[in-house]
């Protein structure tokens, strides 16, 4: 029997080795004949998952958003209100080893995004996921009566949404000041100013 391969797999393969060689090289420095051998594939077998670079990065791009989203809702289960959304929060993080791989993945791409709008895209809606699910949080939070700010929804959501992407950069950039405990007290600081001090 010819052997099953399994095409989304090898494609999760291919984006792993994606972020192994932007993390450590770039983006400039990724070619499709170092994609291939970091991936154990020989040049040009990439073809039959992807037609051309641009359609992997554009996937690369695409996945770190994705394993975020995954993780987020592992992480969250049943939560609701406040509690959901620093649980959101933490994930966006680049808190440890994994998060900060995606950090550093995703500030790779924000160069390339700014004239590509198929990346732009990507970035956009994972955006607007973001903004909605966080805007649910806070109406849940004001029905729990946890949060009681009378900031608006969409202002908090861009206080946080700034705040995180400045944690990404940071992190990468800064990282001995930038610390996991130090994102956290500023994030839980922002959080806190919702309840009765924000009030």
């Amino acid at each position: 029997m010819p052997k099953i391969v399994d095409h989304d797999a090898r494609r999760r393969e291919i984006i792993e080795a994606v972020w192994a060689l932007i993390a450590r090289r770039g983006l400039d420095a990724v070619t499709m004949r170092d994609l291939a051998a970091e991936a154990g594939y020989a040049n040009g077998a990439l073809a039959g998952y992807f037609r051309n670079k641009d359609e992997i990065l554009l996937a690369a791009f695409q996945h770190t958003f994705e394993s975020t989203n995954v993780r987020a809702r592992e992480s969250i289960g049943d939560a609701t209100g406040l509690a959901a959304l620093r649980l959101l929060c933490l994930e966006i993080m680049p808190l440890d080893e994994a998060r900060l791989m995606e950090a550093r993945v995703v500030i790779a791409f924000w160069d390339r995004a700014v004239h590509d709008e198929r990346m732009a895209e990507v970035h956009e809606n994972a955006m607007a996921a973001w903004r909605t699910q966080m805007c649910g949080c806070l109406r849940q939070g004001r029905r729990h009566g946890d949060i009681v700010t009378g900031t608006p929804d969409d202002e908090v959501v861009d206080t946080l949404l700034a705040a995180l992407m400045g944690f990404q950069i940071n992190a990468v950039l800064l990282p001995h000041t930038t610390t996991p405990r130090r994102q956290e007290a500023v994030l839980d600081g922002l959080l806190g100013l919702l309840g009765s001090l924000g009030s």
